[in-house]
């Protein structure tokens, strides 16, 4: 009975998703329409174009952690194709954590990068390039972040390991982006006010690109409040 109802939340929700968008956009329409746009490389080492096109689009004035920035706020799809390919096809990956409401809406700030927008993480030492989610969910600097890869010709979530062993699809992060480095691994910066552990980290990662999780290698402690 449990396979059969998550079976059909997903058909469900696929359908909402393409209820609200079309299945396929041509080239010259996702380049005019994109609000971001990426070439990433897949885990097959095939080069993908990735269109990020906003439905109901607003522009958000005052907006409330970044007053004097331009950003934009609507309902954000993915949609991806091989890079000579003529038309790119819509995505059924959900852009962004699930904390959003009408006062807290998918947003892209085309003014400070790594703050409420998409990028690119160039992937090293045979992994393949990452496509990252991020936005601000609280005024101290906390961001929801997550990650993609293209994978069979599909924009896929990546999930993750945390230090306790139990699986996750988003991080708490801070500022600054996540990077790979040239041995391959993820390195994800964040922080804390927890009482006797204040201060900011870096915990790396392996990427297992078969089941599409990064497991945890260590947390190392890179600075205390002043």
């Amino acid at each position: 009975m449990r396979k059969i109802f998550l079976a059909a939340f997903i058909f469900l929700f696929a359908a909402q998703i393409c209820s609200a968008a079309p299945p396929k956009i041509n080239r010259t329409a996702a380049d005019t329409q994109a609000r971001q746009s990426f070439t990433l490389t897949s885990a097959e080492g095939d080069g993908y174009d990735v269109c990020i096109v906003g439905e109901d689009e607003k522009i958000l004035d005052d907006w409330l952690w970044a007053q004097s920035d331009k950003i934009f706020s609507g309902k954000y799809f993915a949609y991806i194709d091989k890079t000579d390919s003529a038309t790119l096809n819509l995505q059924d990956a959900q852009l962004f954590a699930n904390a959003y409401s009408v006062e807290n809406p998918q947003r892209i700030n085309i003014t400070q990068q790594n703050r409420d927008d998409f990028y690119r993480v160039k992937g090293k030492g045979g992994l393949p390039d990452f496509l990252v989610s991020k936005i601000q969910i609280t005024g101290g600097g906390v961001f929801f972040v997550k990650i993609f890869v293209i994978k069979d010709g599909r924009l896929q979530q990546v999930t993750f390991l945390d230090d306790k062993k139990k699986l996750q699809d988003y991080f708490d992060t801070g500022f600054e982006p996540i990077t790979c480095n040239s041995d391959g691994e993820i390195s994800v910066p964040w922080w804390t006010n927890a009482p006797g552990s204040e201060g900011r980290y870096v915990t790396t990662y392996t990427f297992d690109a078969n089941k599409l999780i990064l497991r945890h290698v260590n947390t190392t402690k890179i600075s205390s409040p002043r």
